[in-house]
């Protein structure tokens, strides 16, 4: 087992776990709390019905039912990664927050123990994708729907979940000075009462995995 797989139990079964909690949670309360739309079965035969959920500019289905998560613009399974991730957002049964302050990473339950984590899989990949290239970092987060904000270095905030906003920072790097990039991903507070901190690490995967994809579009 990886060192990834450890921290994040990331699998099919967990995710069939998942559905199986969710299936008990009153669909209409989960929609209020997530932001989500809730349909109700209409099918004959279907019991559960289906969660509509917007991850960055994408779409997705959760089918209770058939136990699975459909990308609706390309009409198949969304990759495991988000399936997880919408799965565990759902699922979650705290509130929602009034402090919506931008909060780091380490400053999360935990987040301190999963810190090298996180720069291995989040912050490294972000600075050694965009830190020479500021256009082409600023290109990528247009294209995901981000928002410039006016903080340090150049900075993007983003809709990751309806209740879930990121926050991504690049200082880029000067090759002829020797000057090396930096980059950072902040969350905001009320991310605590729908993710662990285990599952942020994997929702700052996700955001800088769609960015270096975009960036490979352009």
């Amino acid at each position: 087992m990886s060192s990834w797989s450890r921290v994040i139990q990331l699998s099919e079964e967990e995710c069939k776990r998942i559905f199986q909690d969710l299936a008990k949670l009153e669909g209409g309360q989960v929609a209020r709390r997530c932001g989500v739309v809730f349909i109700e079965p209409s099918k004959p035969g279907s019991r559960h019905g289906r969660y509509i959920v917007n991850l960055l500019t994408r779409t997705y289905s959760v089918e209770l039912d058939s136990r699975e998560v459909v990308d609706l613009v390309a009409g198949k399974a969304a990759p495991l990664e988000i399936a997880y991730i919408i799965l565990r957002y759902l699922s979650s049964t705290g509130g929602v927050g009034k402090k919506e302050d931008w909060t780091q990473f380490t400053d999360f339950p935990k987040g301190r123990l999963y810190k090298s984590y996180f720069d291995r899989y989040v912050l490294r990949p972000l600075a050694r994708v965009f830190g020479y290239d500021s256009e082409k970092y600023e290109m990528a987060c247009r294209r995901l729907g981000g928002r410039r904000e006016r903080l340090g270095g150049i900075s993007y905030s983003f809709n990751f979940l309806p209740r879930i906003r990121i926050l991504t920072q690049l200082w880029a790097g000067k090759k002829e000075e020797y000057v090396e990039p930096r980059a950072n991903l902040m969350f905001n507070y009320s991310t605590r009462y729908f993710l662990s901190t285990e599952d942020m690490l994997l929702a700052g995967r996700i955001m800088v995995g769609a960015m270096a994809s975009e960036a490979r579009r352009v």
